[in-house]
């Protein structure tokens, strides 16, 4: 039986095809990753990222927490500094000496 006459130039468009295909879906791949890498550029260029707002929150909660943390130490300064001062009081009472408080 003969071959039908032919068959070699259908698969070579057959195979034609399938490269065009596969260059269209490498063609599409590089422009979206060209595009995701300018968007997160400038996202970080222009700080309107969701990174950049949650580095804002963070450094919001920071200050906060800094301004907490300060406040306590300067309660319990406060409270070391009296006990010394009730210490140091008892100390000259116990020697017979005295603090004058209130002079005029």
């Amino acid at each position: 039986m003969p071959k039908p006459s032919g068959l070699n130039v259908t698969r070579f468009i057959a195979r034609e095809e399938e490269l065009h295909q596969a260059r269209k879906y490498t063609y599409n791949n590089d422009t979206n990753a060209s595009r995701a890498l300018w968007e997160e550029k400038q996202n970080r260029l222009s700080g309107s990222g969701a990174r950049s707002q949650q580095n804002k929150r963070l450094d919001e909660e920071r200050e906060l927490l800094d301004k907490e943390a300060l406040k306590i130490r300067q309660a319990r300064l406060q409270k070391y500094y009296e006990t010394c001062y009730q210490e140091w009081e008892q100390e000259l009472r116990a020697r017979g000496l005295a603090l004058v408080r209130d002079r005029d």
